[in-house]
């Protein structure tokens, strides 16, 4: 088997990557960009052999060429603008050119190579502020019961993206399905100049390592998911049997909702002269939250009934590998 993965040196793109090569799978990664050297030299002792395109995944002709090439049995579309305040005012068409863009130009590219599925890599952004119970849902998130609103490009995009997938599947008969990632931190997140929003764990994680503090607004209460776990269901979903899937739009979530005061805990246990608290009086915090309000939970139960796959549920070992791929690659994130 080959996988290719569009936008595969972005954060996803790369612990995805990660978790084929280490079973042995071929991997073609597609980006703008060249592959970070510590996750090539980290890819280089695995298994499975990593194959790195640079291309504009806005164009036909290079995402065509890529697929048709190596030969590949299956695609993610992992390739993303993850919009802040200021691109989304200064340049929303970059959203939308990749988001939308870039997907159908692979959609039509996995279907004249006959591939055998593609994951479109959404996001819980398309719940909008059905997320936050504005539309009436007050439960965990479920990916046909929730009333989905969009209020931000890059949820709009995501939301399309979901529909474009099921449209060109119908048109086509293409295997093709989409996931919505709940909130993602981990191994191999990176700054490629796509993603405005670097996760509040992550900003933690770097804080510790400089010998900062980690100062919050508030404390938050998310579902946040691990990348490695993130890539372990992706791999499930992609090897599910056609005939068991009758979805698709699929969460993917820990399903466990947790502070990041409480991973903090776990920071400090690697780092002891690390301190994080919440802000007092007039006091800045250093962690952005991107937000005052938190989402409601996504139901995890789909992905379990119909792909045979529960995202694992122990934060202690969860945050060791964390902290232990912080140790392993410390350079692929410099001190600042």
């Amino acid at each position: 088997m080959k996988v290719l993965i569009a936008g595969g040196c972005g954060f996803i793109g790369l612990a995805t990557a990660e978790r084929y090569l280490t079973d042995g799978t071929d991997v073609v990664l597609f980006d703008r960009n060249d592959l970070n050297p510590v996750a090539r030299r980290a890819f280089d002792a695995l298994p499975g052999r990593c194959t790195m395109v640079i291309g504009d995944i806005r164009k036909e002709e290079p995402i065509r060429r890529a697929v048709a090439d190596h030969q590949v049995d299956a695609v993610l579309y992992g390739a993303a603008v993850t919009s802040g305040a200021d691109r989304e005012r200064d340049a929303p068409e970059s959203v939308i050119e990749v988001n939308l863009v870039g997907l159908a130009q692979t959609l039509k590219a996995a279907h004249k190579a006959g591939v055998r599925r593609l994951i479109n890599i959404s996001s819980g952004a398309a719940y909008g502020t059905g997320a936050f119970g504005d539309t009436g849902w007050d439960g965990p998130l479920d990916e046909y019961g929730t009333r989905e609103e969009p209020f931000k490009i890059y949820g709009m995009t995501k939301f399309g993206s979901e529909r474009l997938v099921r449209r060109y599947a119908e048109l086509t008969g293409l295997d093709a399905v989409s996931v919505r990632l709940s909130t993602i931190y981990g191994a191999w997140e990176i700054d490629s100049g796509a993603r405005d929003t670097l996760s509040a764990p992550m900003q933690a994680a770097l804080l510790a390592r400089a010998g900062r503090p980690a100062i919050f607004a508030r404390e938050d209460q998310l579902d946040w998911t691990y990348s490695r776990h993130v890539a372990g269901a992706l791999q499930a979903l992609m090897a599910a049997p056609k005939e068991r899937l009758k979805s698709d739009i699929f969460n993917v979530t820990s399903a466990r909702q947790v502070s990041v005061l409480q991973l903090c805990a776990a920071l400090k246990r690697r780092f002891p002269a690390f301190e994080y608290r919440l802000a007092g009086p007039g006091e800045a915090p250093t962690v952005d939250l991107y937000g005052d309000k938190d989402r409601l939970p996504m139901k995890p139960d789909r992905l379990a009934e119909e792909a045979g796959h529960r995202l694992p549920d122990d934060l202690d070992a969860t945050m060791k590998d964390f902290v232990g791929w912080l140790d392993a690659y410390g350079d692929f994130w410099p001190t600042r």
